[in-house]
C-alpha cells in the first residue's frame, strides 16, 4: 500500500508539473494597454510601442511611438477586422493618423482570417497560404514571464511564420518571421497601465 501511495503521489506531482507548464495567458486588452515590439526592418532593429487608445466592437486604435519620437495613430476599423486579408507595411509618417483600405490591417490580422485558420487549419493572408501548426518548442511568445495564448501558422516550407494572439475579437500579430516584405517583428511585452 505504501508503494501504491508513493507512485500515485509521484504521478500526480508529474501531472501537476506538466499542467502548470501548459497554462497560457490571454492578456486583457483595454485602453492604455501597451504592446512593446522589436521591429527588424531589413537588418535594422528598432523599438516600436503601440498603446491602445480606443477599443470596442467597432475597432481598435493604436497610438504608435517609433524610434526618434516618431508618433501617430494606426486605426483598425470593424471593416478592416472583418475583411482584412493583407497587412499594411507602409512606412509610418510622423504625426499621421493612418486609415487603411478595407482589406488591410495593421499590427493585427482579421477576425475572418483567424476563424478560417482555426476551422480549416489553413488560410491566406498577404497572398501567402499559412497552415495551422503547434508552436515549435522554444519559440513561444512570453510576456511578464508568462507564455501568451498564441496561434502559430507557417507556410508549407516553413519559411514564413506568424504567431497571433488567440483572441477572436482582436487577433494581435505577436511575431512574424521570414516576411517576404523584409520587415519582421516580435512582441517583447504586453503591459496594462
Amino acid at each position: 500500500m505504501k508503494y501504491f501511495t508513493l507512485i500515485l503521489a509521484l504521478g500526480l506531482g508529474i501531472f501537476m508539473g506538466h499542467a502548470q507548464q501548459a497554462i497560457k495567458i490571454k492578456p486583457e486588452l483595454k485602453v492604455g494597454t501597451v504592446l512593446e515590439y522589436e521591429l527588424d526592418a531589413q537588418g535594422q532593429t528598432l523599438p516600436l510601442f503601440l498603446k491602445i487608445s480606443a477599443i470596442g466592437v467597432d475597432g481598435i486604435v493604436f497610438d504608435y511611438d517609433l524610434q526618434n519620437g516618431m508618433t501617430g495613430k494606426f486605426l483598425n476599423t470593424k471593416i478592416n477586422l472583418e475583411k482584412g486579408n493583407s497587412l499594411n507595411w507602409d512606412q509610418p509618417i510622423p504625426g499621421e493618423e493612418r486609415k487603411l483600405a478595407d482589406n488591410q490591417t495593421i499590427a493585427m490580422l482579421s477576425r475572418t482570417f483567424l476563424k478560417e485558420l482555426l476551422q480549416n487549419k489553413k488560410a491566406i493572408y498577404d497572398g501567402i497560404e499559412l497552415w495551422l501548426k503547434d508552436i515549435p518548442k522554444g519559440s513561444e511568445i512570453v510576456s511578464g514571464g508568462n507564455e501568451l495564448d498564441a496561434i502559430y501558422a507557417t507556410t508549407a516550407d516553413g519559411n514564413v511564420q506568424y504567431w497571433v494572439l488567440n483572441n477572436d475579437d482582436f487577433p494581435i500579430l505577436l511575431k512574424i518571421s521570414g516576411n517576404p516584405g523584409g520587415i519582421n517583428l516580435v512582441c517583447k511585452d504586453i503591459k496594462n497601465q
